[in-house]
């Protein structure tokens, strides 16, 4: 899940500047609901762009603006080499050539870091659209066709997509930011895990029966079930492959 300190603190610098969404997300090219998942704590945005959202914004310490005294940041011992590094990364920025060189190193930790909170399977890899904004494993988010990757991951071959869950009802079985694979399917049986369609959110649960009343459960038992009512009806987008 995005960093919500992050996503505050860019919405909070693009009102200072005296910029909307729309003259943002045009000018680096980024559709509206990418652009809009930053500010809302759903997703983050990569290293180069939350630089070049740095400048346009005209932030000059990006430390003291991100990372201030009420922040989470302080109360862990590395805030030191944080900003040691945030400053290092700054400097260096200003030299194309050596950017690449160390965003390139960074993207390769980071993608490794991601890679391991992806559901392995001993497949292929192979393109899948992911859908970008996350299906809750908790609380509920919204998910829409037009914010989808393809990304190249091992995917099973009935995989019709993957999708990165947000928080930690499901766990320990899915963890908050794995991604997961589904197979679209507008019916699943009961015991299965699923991403369904709540009152306009997605959730990842598993459909259950309560004595004998249909619901969705969660692994995590801190969470409540929610069961099927005719006034909400849920449906079903698609079955988790497991």
């Amino acid at each position: 899940m995005a960093n919500k300190n992050l996503s505050k603190k860019l919405k909070q610098a693009r009102y200072n500047s005296g910029l909307s969404q729309k003259q943002v997300y045009e000018k680096f090219g980024i559709k509206q609901a990418r652009f809009s998942a930053w500010e809302n704590g759903i997703s983050e945005p990569d290293v180069k762009t939350f630089l070049e959202l740095c400048r346009e914004y005209n932030i000059d310490d990006v430390y003291s603006f991100f990372c201030d005294a009420n922040t989470e940041y302080n109360k862990f011992k590395y805030n030191t080499e944080l900003n040691l590094a945030i400053t290092k990364l700054r400097e260096i920025s200003r030299d194309p050539e050596n950017f690449e060189a160390v965003l390139n190193c960074l993207n390769y930790e980071y993608n490794k870091y991601l890679d391991k909170r992806v559901i392995k399977f001993h497949n292929r890899m192979r393109p899948i659209p992911v859908y970008m904004q996350p299906a809750a494993a908790g609380l509920g988010n919204y998910i829409t066709d037009d914010d989808m990757e393809v990304m190249e991951l091992p995917a099973p071959p009935e995989a019709d997509a993957g999708i990165r869950i947000s928080g930690d009802s499901m766990e320990p079985d899915i963890c908050d930011g794995e991604i997961v694979y589904i197979k679209y399917m507008p019916h699943i049986g009961f015991g299965d895990i699923g991403i369904f369609l709540y009152n306009g959110d997605a959730y990842c649960k598993k459909l259950d029966k309560i004595n004998g009343r249909p619901c969705l459960t969660s692994i995590n038992p801190r969470y409540t079930p929610i069961f099927f009512n005719d006034s909400e009806p849920i449906y079903t987008f698609g079955k988790v492959i497991m």
